[in-house]
């Protein structure tokens, strides 16, 4: 069993609710998690929850440890809509009293074209690192971002997945 916080409201649930926010999800979702218990990570919320979503419509589900929320993972799933595009996105967070706060996030959208072309055209600054198996391409920019290549039908499901450690 795991918590469930929705603008505020705690309630417990054996499987996720959702949420839906029109504008401004971000302020909602920090609020949320602070409501629910989170202090040591709300600056690290809001600036994932703003990177990801910006002024993009979008709904949430929270996911929250049932006790000891300063010390345990915490997790957001939305669903964004930027005007043109859908996506879903995915934040977890650490926030680890003595530690400060470690989070990582996962977006994944679809695109018409292949894999080759998405990774030459919307990742071009990224390093191709071959395939994870066989299917899948890996592409790497930095040291804590990955972006995985899915072929799917026609297309293409772009997973990007980066990893931001706090320092302490």
């Amino acid at each position: 069993m795991f918590r469930l916080i929705i603008l505020g409201v705690v309630c417990c649930f054996n499987q996720p609710v959702f949420a839906q926010e029109s504008r401004q999800p971000l302020a909602a979702i920090t609020r949320a998690m602070a409501n629910g218990g989170v202090v040591h990570c709300q600056q690290r919320i809001q600036q994932v929850s703003d990177f990801l979503t910006g002024n993009a419509a979008s709904s949430a589900a929270l996911m929250m440890p049932p006790d000891h929320v300063n010390d345990r993972l915490v997790s957001a799933s939305m669903e964004v809509s930027n005007g043109s595009s859908v996506f879903y996105a995915n934040m977890d967070f650490s926030p680890l009293v003595a530690y400060g706060c470690d989070a990582t996030f996962e977006t994944v959208s679809y695109w018409q074209n292949n894999c080759e072309t998405v990774a030459k055209t919307q990742f071009a600054e990224a390093k191709n690192n071959g395939a994870l198996r066989q299917s899948i391409m890996v592409l790497t920019a930095g040291s804590t971002l990955q972006v995985f290549l899915m072929p799917a039908g026609h297309g293409c499901v772009a997973i990007k997945k980066q990893i931001i450690f706090d320092r302490f």
